[in-house]
């Protein structure tokens, strides 16, 4: 019982903090010079629908007094439970953010982990299925990602046109 508790407060405190996010956040950004790259609000909702139906199932089987087995729960957990907060917590502010300021790039990710490069000193971009992996001089390993769902991606893109780095997209196979 305490753990459909501590469910239903964690989704309700999840969900009005990303409505709180989704009114403050500006819907689109038009300088290439001042943008932030954040997780779209549809993540949010992607992960209440998640978190309501382990809800309903885990409130379903106290309702008819039947016991979950230890297996599925944790399968229940591992599957839905977890990556269905973790989408709910996404768009908020701080959480997943790239934040380019003129030359200054901050990565930031879960509110501790900050990284600082500078836009001059990217030396490509990798386009792949997920976004762009961006390298900078002097790494042999990707600095960030920037994923290509998120609103002010496009931005980037094309800041990364107007200062001449070459992104890299993938060949197409021509066997096809």
């Amino acid at each position: 019982m305490d753990f459909l508790k501590l469910l239903i407060v964690g989704t309700v405190v999840c969900g009005i903090l990303d409505l709180l996010t989704a009114r403050v956040t500006k819907k689109s950004t038009s300088s290439l010079t001042h943008f932030t790259i954040r997780a779209p609000i549809n993540f949010a909702f992607l992960g209440t629908v998640g978190m309501v139906l382990s809800i309903g199932a885990i409130w379903f089987c106290k309702y008819e007094k039947t016991d979950i087995p230890m297996s599925v729960f944790l399968i229940l957990i591992v599957v839905i439970i977890v990556p269905s907060l973790l989408l709910m917590v996404a768009p908020i502010k701080y959480v997943w953010d790239v934040i380019v300021e003129n030359d200054d790039i901050t990565v930031i990710k879960g509110f501790i982990y900050r990284r600082h490069w500078k836009f001059s000193s990217i030396q490509y971009a990798k386009a792949g299925r997920g976004g762009l992996k961006v390298y900078v001089n002097g790494k042999k390993r990707k600095a960030f990602a920037v994923d290509t769902m998120c609103p002010a991606s496009q931005n980037f893109i094309e800041r990364m046109e107007k200062e001449n780095k070459p992104i890299i997209y993938p060949q197409e196979d021509k066997a096809n």
